[in-house]
């Protein structure tokens, strides 16, 4: 399963008709499209692309699959996967809350149905250049593992670079940004992601950046459909070591860290299903800002009070509900030559979880 979200009108279903003339022949795809209105128009524009193949077409009309057609949704859902396609990629109207979305895909009887892959969100980089993007692109955004700036054939070069600038500031980061024309998303990107169990371990090549010098994502510049022009950019700005400790299957989170002349980070990915205390990973946050060489504390983190968002600096704290939904991470900017125990502060950190989560018990 995949989904393609974006704000109105940046190219939603130009680029799953795109998705559809790429699909393998001996495959059978579904779609499953959400209109705001009622009138559905975008699910007789992919109907027209699908007639020649083997796709089955699907309309949620009348509101957001996230909230007031939430159960249609379900409905609709539950007849695509009983048809047992291949591949179903789910189109969310632009005013939906893909967090939302992802929410009902984690529901039991769900989870177990499909496994998510790529999650794509499509941006015009107009629009970010110009710090235009409501609140539901920012949600679309945040949710998404894959980024793409759309239009980037009408853009001009400053506001590709804005882009490039923005994107490279997200956190968590993403696995994959890109800049595409028309639409065009490369077929390979659907399955650039895979989902993991929640029992399962951590992936060795999960991500948490270093202190904004080495950005480990790809930047990849797709210039029309018929030509793709890979071009991964690692921004090294400095000889930095890094290291990533060995991934234990009995923990539940994997630490990474990384130094260099400038600083040092240490930082976690946890398991989506680690539950941690609101309250008290606020305060451990909190109480490691104030500590003497930590500069700043970033974290997207599944709590019983939803997934937040964490960004404290020495005077400053920001939590706020955050889109991410893949897994848990923080990170932790160490400067002034300071050093602190790895060791104890996992085990303070996952102090900071629920008692009834996954953590396994000692």
């Amino acid at each position: 399963m995949n989904l393609i979200a974006g704000s109105l009108g940046v190219g939603k279903t130009t680029a799953i008709n795109h998705l559809l003339a790429q699909r393998p022949e001996h495959e059978q795809w579904a779609v499953l499209v959400n209109e705001y209105g009622l009138v559905g128009i975008d699910a007789a524009l992919i109907e027209d692309a699908a007639e020649t193949g083997r796709v089955d077409v699907r309309e949620v009309a009348g509101g957001c699959i996230c909230c007031s057609a939430g159960f249609m949704f379900e409905v609709s859902l539950v007849f695509l996967l009983q048809r047992r396609p291949d591949r179903l990629i789910i189109e969310p109207t632009g005013l939906a809350s893909l967090s939302g979305i992802l929410d009902t895909l984690a529901h039991d009887g769900i989870r177990d149905a499909v496994e998510l892959r790529s999650v794509i969100s499509l941006v015009d980089p107009a629009v970010v250049s110009e710090g235009k993007l409501g609140a539901e692109a920012r949600d679309q955004i945040e949710a998404a593992d894959i980024l793409l700036a759309n239009r980037t054939d009408l853009a001009s070069p400053e506001q590709l670079e804005a882009f490039e600038r923005w994107a490279d500031e997200l956190f968590p980061p993403k696995r994959h940004v890109g800049r595409i024309a028309h639409a065009a998303i490369p077929l390979e990107l659907l399955d650039l992601v895979r989902e993991r169990g929640p029992s399962e371990a951590v992936r060795p090549d999960a991500h948490v950046p270093g202190h904004d010098h080495a950005h480990e994502h790809d930047h990849d510049h797709v210039h029309d459909h018929e030509h793709a022009h890979g071009h991964d950019h690692e921004h090294a700005h400095d000889h930095a070591s890094a290291d990533a400790e060995e991934t234990d299957p009995s923990r539940p989170c994997r630490r990474l860290s990384h130094t260099s002349e400038l600083a040092t980070t240490i930082g976690w990915v946890c398991r989506d299903d680690l539950i941690f205390d609101s309250t008290r990973i606020t305060r451990w946050l909190g109480g490691l800002s104030a500590k003497l060489g930590v500069a700043r504390a970033k974290a997207a983190l599944h709590t019983e009070a939803g997934w937040l968002g964490f960004n404290i600096t020495k005077g400053a704290e920001e939590t706020r509900p955050i889109g991410h939904r893949r897994d848990s991470r923080l990170e932790l900017v160490l400067q002034g030559g300071e050093t602190l125990d790895p060791d104890a502060l996992e085990h303070t950190l996952l102090a900071c979880v629920v008692e009834d989560s996954s953590l396994p018990k000692p």
